[in-house]
């Protein structure tokens, strides 16, 4: 008797590979996402006022450039603050005072 059971598809071990594969990815690309914010919040939260308008218009700025539709929230997101509080931030008499 053959052992002919025991070998798999070629086709079949491929796609197994390539499933393993890009379940490694996406926990990477996932990990470095959860770095990403939480160097974001930390910046933020080691800024004063103006900085932190500042800082924040400069992210929505970065984030319109890849797609201006949902930046403020996207930014909001990473930052975990509100919606609102990004809108004021972007409108803030200290944003405008440096120079924005």
């Amino acid at each position: 008797m053959t052992k002919r059971n025991a070998v798999t598809d070629p086709l079949e071990n491929m796609m197994s590979i390539m499933l393993e594969s890009f379940r490694a990815t996406t926990a990477e690309i996932q990990a470095m996402k959860a770095q990403q914010k939480g160097q974001a919040i930390a910046i933020y939260n080691g800024m004063t006022g103006g900085g932190k308008s500042r800082y924040v218009s400069k992210l929505v700025e970065i984030e319109a450039a890849q797609e201006p539709r949902g930046a403020q929230s996207r930014v909001a997101d990473m930052l975990d603050l509100s919606e609102g509080r990004i809108s004021q931030l972007l409108t803030s008499e200290k944003n405008r005072k440096n120079g924005r």
